[in-house]
């Protein structure tokens, strides 16, 4: 068990929990913000290792469900957090001894962060994907039989719904209508489990690799060093993941929608040293498929993420614009993603791309 008494560790966290999140999971801006102020209030999150779990602790995921264009607009409540914990201990019938977040993605890395410094329940350092993913049901948690319900749905203003679905696509249906009645934002508390299925089912020690990440890009960047060559070796230095510098140039284009709860859009890049050279990202919430001229070079459930070319700082689908001057990179998804049965939920064919997954190295070739 560790405590998070650093400021700064927060910011390192929320900004690699950006580049995991490949563009989706909301800004964490604001609930880094939040989380700052409990830690200055003397309130810190407390982290757990999977290993540390006992094997009967009741464990929850505290996740917000929505649209990425409207969960940044939204500030973090402290009165909201501790309803939702106190509405979700009545519901499910006893403590909560651990919290662990669904996806490590942006303000998805951060709600369970925030809701620990004012409670002082543990979050597990693990999630339910390794990035940040559109649609609930696309977790290791469902993948290998933790259901996402019952679980319950609230928003900023009192309004709370229950739900228990047949399964957990039905799950991801329900729960973005009612997301969607609420404004395309809901506060989550779902896929109850033990720690002997979290042990079994989360991928491992996400927590503290985006912290790793963001340590990486500040440090790079504070020392002048040439931020995404520390960033690639880094990466590329993680078992069994290899990633790669997939584009360098400026948007020229970027097309954004929010609809049915969803942030979906194309980011049009061309590089500068070839007008005839462009490189197009498709997402929804999160970006989903990289092609260069028209040729896919990167697909789900590989993490495609843009940066700033100068600052080298991860950006969200929605702080993309016109004129920006970025870089690409790919990186292969955690072993636990590329299984077969991962594959079938998680894979190209799962976004209604109509090829079947390559890896990323294979991809580029």
């Amino acid at each position: 068990m560790r405590t998070i008494k650093s400021e700064q560790d927060i910011h390192d966290m929320a900004r690699g929990a950006v580049l995991l999140g490949t563009g989706g999971g909301g800004d964490p801006y604001v609930g880094g913000l939040f989380v700052c102020e409990q830690i200055r209030k003397g309130r810190h999150p407390r982290l757990c290792s999977l290993d540390e779990l006992a094997d009967d602790a009741f464990v929850l995921s505290i996740a917000g469900i929505g649209s990425p264009t409207v969960i940044v607009e939204q500030l973090i409540s402290e009165q909201t957090l501790a309803r939702l914990l106190g509405r979700a201990e009545s519901f499910f019938g006893c403590r909560i001894d651990a919290l662990i977040s669904a996806e490590i993605g942006g303000a998805n890395s951060v709600f369970p962060l925030a809701l620990s410094a004012i409670s002082g329940i543990p979050v597990v350092d693990a999630d339910g994907v390794g990035r940040a993913v559109p649609q609930l049901e696309m977790t290791t948690f469902s993948i290998y039989g933790i259901r996402a319900t019952p679980g319950i749905l609230m928003d900023d203003i009192g309004n709370v719904v229950t739900v228990d679905a047949a399964s957990d696509r039905k799950a991801e249906d329900l729960c973005r209508a009612i997301t969607t009645a609420m404004g395309s934002l809901s506060f989550s508390a779902i896929y109850p489990m033990t720690g002997a299925q979290a042990k079994q089912a989360a991928v491992r020690d996400t927590l503290d690799l985006s912290l790793q990440i963001g340590r990486v890009i500040r440090n790079a960047r504070d020392g002048s060093s040439d931020v995404f060559a520390a960033l690639l070796g880094y990466l590329n230095a993680l078992p069994g993941r290899e990633a790669y510098e997939l584009f360098d140039g400026k948007i020229i284009d970027v097309a954004h929608e929010t609809r049915g709860g969803w942030h979906w859009g194309v980011v049009t890049m061309q590089s500068p040293h070839s007008p005839d050279d462009i490189f197009t990202v498709q997402f929804r919430n999160e970006f989903i498929a990289a092609r260069r001229n028209g040729k896919l070079v990167t697909m789900v459930p590989d993490l495609i993420t843009i940066l700033d070319r100068e600052s080298a700082e991860p950006l969200t689908g929605e702080m993309l614009s016109y004129g920006q001057r970025v870089k690409v990179i790919g990186l292969s998804a955690d072993p636990m993603l590329v299984r077969p049965e991962s594959l079938e939920v998680l894979g190209p064919r799962a976004f209604g791309m109509d090829c079947d997954y390559i890896p990323v190295g294979r991809c580029m070739v």
